[in-house]
C-alpha cells in the first residue's frame, strides 16, 4: 500500500466533504438530536444524560458508515473519478484506507461533540472512543459496498437505508422483545452500547458480554473487507 497515494486521497476526500451540503446535514443530525433531547426532554423519565449519550452515539455510529460513506463513494462514481482512480492503478486497499480514515475521523468528531453535549464523564471517555471507533470500523466495510452498488448519491441514500435500519434499530429496541435482543447482539452498534454501558456501570471491561461484543465487531470487519474487495475488483467501475 502506497501511503503517499492514501494521503493524497484523504486530503481530496476531506475537501469534498466540506463542499458536500448533503453530507454535512447528515453529519449534523445526531448532534442536533443530542441538543434537542438535552434541552427539551431532559426532565422526562429515562431521558437522563447517559441514555441520551448512548442513543445519539448509536445514531452517529450508524449514520456515518452507513449513509455518509456510501454517499462519498457514490460521488466518486457520479463524477467518474472512481474510474480514473482504478485506471490509474489505485489499489482497492488504498482507496478503502482513505475512505475509512475519513469516515472514522468524521464519526469521532460527531461522537465527541455528542459526548460533551450530553455531559459524559471524563473517566469513561477512553472506553467511549475505543467502542465508537471499533463499532464504526466494523460497519464501514459494508457501508463502502453499498456505495459501490449505488450509481449516484441519490441512489446511495436509497440503497443504504436498509443497512442503516438494520444496524440502528436493534440496539434501541433490544429490551422490548427476546427475538430482537438476540438479533441485536449480532450488530456492532449493540457492541458499542454493551462496552460503553459496562464502563458506565462499573462492570468488568473484559467480561463475557464485552468479549462477545468485540468478537462481533471483528467478524464484521473480516467479512466486510472480503466483500468490499470482491466488489471493488469486479464491479467498482461500472456497477
Amino acid at each position: 500500500m502506497n501511503m503517499r497515494i492514501v494521503n493524497t486521497l484523504i486530503k481530496k476526500d476531506f475537501k469534498n466533504c466540506v463542499m458536500n451540503k448533503n453530507l454535512l446535514v447528515s453529519l449534523a443530525i445526531p448532534v442536533l438530536f443530542c441538543v434537542l433531547y438535552n434541552y427539551l426532554f431532559s426532565d422526562m423519565i429515562g431521558m437522563d444524560g447517559a441514555y441520551v449519550l448512548q442513543l445519539c452515539a448509536i445514531m452517529s455510529i450508524a449514520i456515518v458508515p452507513a449513509t455518509i460513506l456510501p454517499m462519498m463513494i457514490a460521488e466518486e462514481k457520479e463524477k467518474y473519478t472512481l474510474r480514473s482512480l482504478m485506471l490509474a492503478n489505485v489499489k482497492g486497499i488504498e482507496f478503502l484506507a482513505a475512505k475509512l480514515e475519513v469516515c472514522l475521523v468524521l464519526t469521532l468528531i460527531d461522537a465527541l461533540l455528542i459526548f460533551f453535549l450530553a455531559g459524559g464523564e471524563a473517566e469513561h471517555l477512553i472506553v467511549y472512543i475505543a467502542a465508537v471507533l471499533l463499532a464504526s470500523f466494523g460497519l464501514s466495510f459494508l457501508g463502502a459496498v453499498t456505495g459501490l452498488l449505488a450509481k449516484d448519491q441519490s441512489s446511495a441514500g436509497t440503497i443504504s437505508t436498509p443497512l442503516l435500519l438494520i444496524i440502528m434499530i436493534p440496539p434501541l429496541f433490544s429490551g422490548l422483545n427476546e427475538v430482537i435482543t438476540k438479533i441485536a447482539v449480532l450488530v456492532p452498534t449493540t457492541s458499542f452500547r454493551t462496552m460503553f454501558l459496562s464502563a458506565v456501570n462499573g462492570k468488568d471491561l473484559f467480561g463475557k458480554d464485552n468479549v462477545i461484543a468485540f468478537a462481533v465487531c471483528i467478524a464484521w470487519i473480516v467479512v466486510g473487507y472480503v466483500v468490499f474487495h470482491v466488489f471493488y475488483k469486479r464491479k467498482g467501475i461500472d456497477y
